[in-house]
Order: structure tokens, then sequence, then C-alpha cells
């Protein structure tokens, strides 16, 4: 299903609905490699550090009525229309939580053929995710109230079930407990009043470390995938880490820690998916 709100494929219950006979772009993603020669050597040398984006075609068919088949087509194109904006791909497989990935989708292909005469209608739908990480559909988070008890966080599925995160916590540090098959870029969010805020690592030693003042109604928002801070959700502050030493969750067990020069009620807000390859 692409979007909360899209409509759900291969869900054969009444018509019309949408058979999926096959799916790619799901397996590993390509590999974006350099190659170069060994001088004065045999052999060469390649480097295969990290992943390009995904292409994702499904492809299937439509079963309609020759009369409603039409305006069936005419929703699966807006569904699957171009956005300037990434889209929510939920996707899910027997004997596995359901997934996501971020996605622009590319439209929908048919042919008018003989196939229209039964109510029926090839169809292939593409998409491209700029980021290849495929992650649990549930959005995890923990809150570290600076100074204080650390409260676990729950989990929910953006209208979907709920569930609960794996959270451990004592009275100065969060330990997460990391799913997944990859390191996953979490989102942090600092509430004020807070002065000169820093996110620690403890097992893997980095730090992110800032130089600002936030006021009471004030929030710094920083995303370790795009590598942004912001003020109030617009505000580019990325000039106040001074320590730009970013880092993802590990999967297994995480340790954080939350300091400042100065705070009252401040709390810093971790929100993470679990990821696979």
């Amino acid at each position: 299903m692409l979007n909360d709100t899209g409509i759900v494929l291969n869900s054969a219950v009444l018509q019309p609905f949408v058979d999926i006979h096959k799916v790619t772009g799901l397996d590993s993603a390509q590999y974006r490699t350099t190659e170069r020669d060994w001088e004065g050597n045999d052999g060469g040398f390649m480097d295969a550090e990290f992943e390009k984006g995904r292409n994702v075609v499904l492809d299937g068919t439509v079963y309609s009525d020759t009369g409603t088949i039409e305006d069936y087509l005419d929703d699966l194109k807006a569904n699957y229309a171009p956005t300037t904006t990434l889209q929510n791909f939920y996707f899910k497989a027997p004997g596995v939580s359901e997934r996501l990935l971020f996605v622009k989708p590319l439209g929908c292909r048919y042919d008018w053929d003989e196939l229209r005469r039964t109510g029926q209608a090839s169809i292939q739908f593409s998409m491209f995710a700029e980021d290849p990480r495929i992650y649990d559909s549930t959005l995890l988070t923990a809150s570290v109230p600076l100074g204080a008890v650390v409260y676990t966080g729950f989990g929910f599925d953006l209208g979907f079930d709920f569930g609960f995160g794996g959270v451990s916590s004592t009275t100065d540090q969060v330990t997460l407990l990391i799913g997944g098959n990859r390191p996953t870029p979490p989102i942090f969010v600092i509430t004020g009043p807070v002065t000169n805020p820093r996110i620690l690592n403890d097992i893997t030693g980095a730090e992110l470390r800032f130089n600002i003042t936030l006021d009471v109604a004030d929030t710094l928002t920083i995303d370790t995938k795009y590598k942004t801070v912001r003020l109030n959700g617009t505000a580019n502050r990325r000039s106040a880490l001074i320590s730009p030493d970013w880092y993802f969750l590990e999967p297994g067990s995480n340790t954080l820690r939350y300091r400042a020069e100065a705070a009252s009620a401040s709390t810093l807000s971790i929100w993470y998916r679990n990821a696979w390859r």
C-alpha cells in the first residue's frame, strides 16, 4: 500500500482488486562500486561500501468488471502519481512484521488489450527509494529527561497496530535494543529550556555537541540521516553543531546519555525504526 490511505494491493476480497504476481527490488540493493588496477601487480581493487537507491517494480493483474475497471484504473494512477516528497510504501510478508520503504512513485503502466473484454488488465507499478534501507513500519520513541528519571518509549504503527519498543533505562541514561540487521538513523528532538546540550553514545564514544541556548518553547530537531539541525522545525541551525560526530544506532544494545551545561525541564526524544538490508 502506498500512503496510509492508499489502495491495498493483493487483497483479493471483492472486485475490483489487483493481484500482484511479481515484485522486484526488495532483494539486496545495488552497490555503488569503484574498481581500480593494482599497479605493478596482477589483479586490482574494488570498493563497494555504499548502496544505490532501489528501483521497485510490482507486476500484477487488475480484476474488475467492464463497467468499473476504468474508474479503478484512474484511482490507481492517482495513487501512484509522481510527487516531490517521499511517500510511505508498506508491504507485508508472511512470518515477519510489516515493513516500509520511503519512495517516490513513478506511476503505473497498462495496455488496452483483449483482457479488457473480461474486466481485466495487466498492470505494472514503479517507484524509487532514495534511501535503500527497508524499515519496520513501527516507529519507536524513547525519552531522556535531563538529570531525571528516564521513561521507556512506545511504538506506534502509523494507523496500524500498537507495539512496544525494546527500551531499558536508569536515572541518567537510556539503553535502546535495536532490531534489524543494519544500522538505523535516529531523529533526536531536544526541548528547551537548555544551554549547550550534548548527546553521547556510550557504545561507540561518538558525541553530538551543540553551542546553542533553547528557550522553554523551543525545540531542536537533529536528523542523523540527512545531517540536518533545525530550530523549531524550520530554521537551519547546523552551525550550532560544534562536534559533528554523526552516528547511527547499531543492531543490539545502544546506550545514550543526554547532558547540558544548564537546563531545568529539558527532554531528549529519540525516534527510530529497525532497519533491514
